[in-house]
Formats: structure tokens, sequence, C-alpha cells
């Protein structure tokens, strides 16, 4: 008998080439209260083929499910897909689409503070009756204009974070409050990442929305992200910058001894960089002890002292260096075999790492708890790493092939040029740049050039030489609307030149269909900066499983590499050229990372390759 997608709420008429599997293999899992890790390609419809059934097992046995997201751009193709079953099925399923607090707040001032400044400023201005919009969603309960407010949500549900806060500051309302009372009677919560592997803000908004884990079912979309957000998340920083704004607050509010007291501590960072040429490991006690010697001060009592500082020095000004301070300390005094201590310097600043190497300490935890959890992404390979990784307890594997015809896609291999940092000079940038200039204008198509760093972007850009074409140019911090404004850019004009990086804004999460996009080209291999913090997670994962190298450094790397390349096969009628530009890539412990599917060829002639292809 044929499998009845129809009553797992499949809301099209047909399935894709082995997307029926991916729905299957979902169902069969939450079903049987399983975790799935799914390598799935690009193009199989990741996002529908997980709703569809996870909807229906939460409909039929009272669960709820979560969509985590490693970006706010990915939240509009939930939810637009969230719509395409309701109207398809009639079915009423009200829906969260929950972003950060932070970005949520309709305050002005909200936007200029840092995270934690902000959680405390939210905080006093609850407490204190001073927030407008806080005011008029509750004072215990909500607010009469509030519960009419929600009742309109939940009609108008599902609909985009962006709509629901424009809708609550139309009526003077909290967005983030009504978002939580949206969510006691969502039945999907769409959100970040960190609103479940943060320890701290799961228990606290699981419980604001009377929502359990071990009656959720969650869905892990772009799952090869999360080790690397995790171990971010869990991680602590302490720089000469953050410091000597701290010393500068202090003495502003005239807390001379807190203010002395930071200065000893820069005394110490000083004191334990100035033993190494760049960087080097440093212990708890190296900070604990030394710093504890020059103020005559216990730590607790340092630490309390700044925290009191930093906390009227906030109340004053809303932000306060001295408190972020504070919190570092306080994480530095934790004694954890799954973190490692660097300290390092640049020509500008000296900085203290408190590294999270084990994000599994975080997210076993979490799975286990949880009913289900599906795990996906066109790069989850190897699977058997990820569930190593993440601790993944109870689970089934599944890696699909690409529904698209492989004849539509061209992977190529020009082992005439490499980045290593042994190699890099003028004339190798130089001629890394003809080679993109006579391929590029061999192909004569839409072409994203992808690069491991802005810097090496940077200098391969001044020798390159695309006369009469559109060069569009992303650099580092660009803000949503400039983001937006350059792909425009790019799409308005075809046989436009794109220049990103592969971790960048373009190299994930960006749909180029058709000829918006027709030619890839990866410059070098996006190896990690072999840092003091790379080398300890080499360690940490060879000493726990015997592939440090691997697990640490190639693939998460090459991971990288492949989430790139996909940005030009987005749908079954589009034609892509791969080009893998860097000698590493005909070496045989990269080669074996590159998906079997890509039909590799190794050449000294993709031009003559391109022209043929795209004729």
């Amino acid at each position: 008998m044929a499998f009845d997608y129809s009553k797992l709420y499949f809301p099209y008429d047909s399935v894709r080439q082995y997307q029926d599997l991916l729905i299957q293999n979902i169902n069969a899992s939450i079903e049987s209260r399983k975790n799935l890790l799914a390598h799935a390609p690009t193009g199989l419809g990741k996002t529908v083929a997980s709703l569809a059934p996870a909807i229906y097992q939460a409909i039929n046995n009272d669960l709820n499910v979560f969509f985590l997201t490693p970006r706010h751009t990915q939240h509009r193709l939930v939810i637009d897909t969230l719509r395409e079953i309701k109207d398809k099925h009639g079915i009423n399923v009200p829906v969260l689409d929950l972003i950060g607090k932070q970005h949520m707040c309709p305050l002005p001032v909200s936007k200029e503070l840092g995270h934690s400044d902000f959680t405390d400023y939210c905080k006093d201005m609850r407490d204190n009756g001073k927030c407008p919009y806080y005011n008029g969603t509750r004072k215990v309960d909500l607010t009469e204009k509030a519960e009419r407010v929600l009742k309109e949500l939940v009609l108008k549900s599902p609909m985009h974070s962006e709509d629901l806060c424009a809708a609550c500051v139309d009526n003077k309302l909290c967005p983030y409050e009504m978002a939580l009372e949206l969510g006691k009677k969502a039945k999907v919560v769409v959100c970040d990442y960190f609103h479940l592997f943060s320890d701290r803000v799961r228990k606290s908004f699981m419980a604001r929305m009377n929502k359990d884990l071990e009656d959720s079912v969650l869905i892990v979309d772009e799952a090869h992200n999360l080790p690397d957000r995790v171990r971010s998340l869990m991680s602590f920083k302490l720089s000469t910058f953050g410091l000597n704004a701290s010393i500068k607050e202090l003495t502003t509010y005239a807390f001379e001894k807190e203010a002395d007291t930071v200065r000893m501590l820069l005394r110490v960072l000083e004191g334990l960089v100035s033993r190494y040429e760049r960087e080097g490991l440093v212990s708890k006690n190296d900070l604990v002890g030394e710093l504890e010697s020059l103020t005559s001060l216990s730590y607790d009592d340092i630490l309390e002292s700044l925290m009191t500082a930093g906390a009227t020095v906030r109340e004053e000004r809303q932000k306060s260096f001295t408190l972020g301070i504070a919190r570092f300390l306080d994480a530095w005094g934790n004694d954890d075999d799954d973190m490692v201590r660097v300290i390092s310097r640049d020509s500008k600043r000296i900085v203290l790492s408190y590294h999270c190497l084990n994000p599994a300490k975080y997210t076993e935890p979490v799975f286990t708890e949880a009913h289900s959890a599906i795990m996906m992404s066109g790069t989850l390979a190897p699977t058997s790493m990820y569930e190593s990784v993440l601790g993944v307890p109870e689970s089934n594997i599944v890696e699909l092939k690409s529904p698209f015809p492989e004849e539509n896609r061209l992977t190529l291999i020009v082992p005439e040029t490499t980045t290593r940092y042994t190699h890099r000079s003028d004339e190798e940038f130089e001629r890394i740049a003809v080679k993109l200039e006579s391929v590029i204008n061999s192909a004569n198509v839409s072409t994203a050039v992808f690069f491991p760093s802005y810097a090496l972007l940077a200098r391969v850009r001044e020798k390159l030489k695309l006369w009469g074409r559109n060069v569009v140019v992303e650099q580092s911090g660009l803000s949503k609307e400039e983001k937006n404004s350059l792909l425009y850019n790019f799409r308005s004009n075809k046989g436009s030149v794109l220049l990103g990086v592969v971790s960048g804004n373009f190299g994930e999460g960006v749909d180029l269909p058709g000829q918006e996009l027709e030619c890839i080209i990866i410059v070098g291999v996006p190896l990690p900066v072999p840092d003091l913090y790379t080398k300890s997670l080499i360690d940490y994962y060879n000493d726990k499983f015997g592939k440090g190298w691997d697990y640490a450094y190639v693939y998460p790397a090459l991971t990288r590499v492949i989430q790139s390349a996909g940005r030009c096969i987005r749908q079954a009628s589009d034609k892509g050229l791969i080009i893998l530009l860097d000698e590493r890539y005909a070496w045989k412990n990269y080669l074996k990372c590159i998906p079997p599917e890509w039909r590799l060829k190794i050449t000294k002639e993709p031009e003559r390759l391109a022209k043929e292809f795209f004729n």
C-alpha cells in the first residue's frame, strides 16, 4: 500500500524523489520516540518534509513542535510552509514565530545595548513600572486590551514575528510578553537554537509557555551549525578594551576602589600574556591567585564588589562594562574539564578566553529529555560525527541522495593555486586573480566567488580585473538592510559577480535559483586559524573519539564549502557549475569529504569545460 502523505498534512499534490523516504523516516522516528539524524541534500524540501509528519503526530498525540533555526531569515520559509499546510488541510494550528527578546523590544535604547545590559535594563524597567509597553500588557494578569489582541493573534496564526511585533506596538503592548502568551496556545514554536540549548533561557521560556521537553518534538534545521553555535553560546571572553572602558566608567561614578581592582586585573592580563609570543594556555589560578595577591582581597569579594558597582552604573546609564567583567570572572571561577583557558594578543588588545570544547554537555540532556529530535541538514555528513559530538542518544540515521539530475551539475577541482599559509604571497594572489578572471569570463554567467576570509578576499580583489561586469563585494558586519541591498544589486544585473566569504552572509541560507546564480567558485580551503583553541579542540576530540583532526578541523571546513556550493542548485531545473580552486581539494583526506554524487573532475582546463557545460 502506498504511503498516504495527505494524512500527514503534506500540502502538495506530489512528493519529490527521496523526499518520501525523508518523510517516512521522520514520521517513524517521532512515532517511536527516537531521534533522527538526516543528511538530506539541497532540494529535498526538508522544511515541509519535517513539518507535515511532526504536526500530524503533535495533533494526534498531544505534543508540541519546536522548529529551531540558526538564523532569523530562515523563519520566513517555515511560517510560509505552515500557512500552506493550514490552507491545504483547513487545520487551525496556532504558531509562534519567536526571535530574541531584544530584537522584539520597541524601545529605541534596546538597540544600543549589549545582550546582558539589555537583560538588566528590561528587568529594571518592568520591576519599576517604567516600561509603557509592559504596563499596557499586564499588571499581574493580562490587561483587557492584551486579552483582546491575543485572540486576534491566534486567529491570524501563523504569522511572521515582524507582523506580531507590529500588531503589538500598534496597541502599545510588549511584543515579547504577548509572544509568550501566544506560545501557551501554540502547537508549533519557531525559534532560535539558544532558546532550547541555553539552560537558563530554556528553563525560563519553557516555563512561561507551560511546555515540557518530554512532550516536545524538536526539529533542528541546518543542524551542522549546532556544535559551533553551542560552543559559542557557552564560551566567555574578556579584553583590554572592556577593562579600559570599565576603569573609565568606574572613575566617572566615583568607584575608585573598584577601578583600582580592574587596573590590577589589567596588570594580571599583561603579565600573563608577556609569557608568550602571541598566545598561551593558562590555568584558573593564574588569574585568581595573582588577582587576590595584588588586591589583598578574596576572589568572592572582588566579584561581589564589581557586581555591585556595575549594577549601580547600569541603573544610571543603562549599560555597564563592569558588569560584563564581573560575569566573566564568575564563569572563570568554575572548574570544568570541558573548557580551555587561552590568553592571546594582537596589535590592538589582549584577550582572555574561556572556551567551551564539548557542546554535548548542553545538547545531550535536551535530546535525552525531549520526546524526539529531528536533526537535518544538507551537509550532515558524516552523520556519525554529529551523533558523537552532540551526544545524541537513541538515534536513527538516514543519508539521502539529491533529487536533482546529476547532469545539471558540473564540479571541477582546479589544482593550480592554493591559499595555504606557507604559499601566500603577492605572486600567488596574482595567479588566483588571473585564474578567476579567465574562468568567470569563459562561463559568462552570474557567479559567486567565496573566499576563506575577508582578508584573503581583499588581497585577491586588489589584483582582480573584471571589466564590464557588475561586481558586488561582501563586507563584514553587514546589517540586514545592507545585505538585502547587495542581493538585490546582484540579482538585478545578469552576469554579476559576488565576492563573498564562505562563513559570511551569503554562503548559507540564501536562495538564488535559476539564472540568478549559475556558477560558484570556492577559493582555497576555509580551514580555521590553527590557534591554541583549535589545537585544544583537536586534542579534545582525539582523546574522546580518536578523530580530532577530522572532527575539529577538516570536516567542519569542508561542510562550509559544501554549504556555499549549494547556493546554485536550488530547484530541479537549475544548472550549476562548481569550481574548487585549490590544489588541496585533490588530496585524499579532502577528497573523501566531497559528496560522491558531485562526480568530481580534476582539470587544468576549467575554461573549456565551463563553456561546454553552459552551451
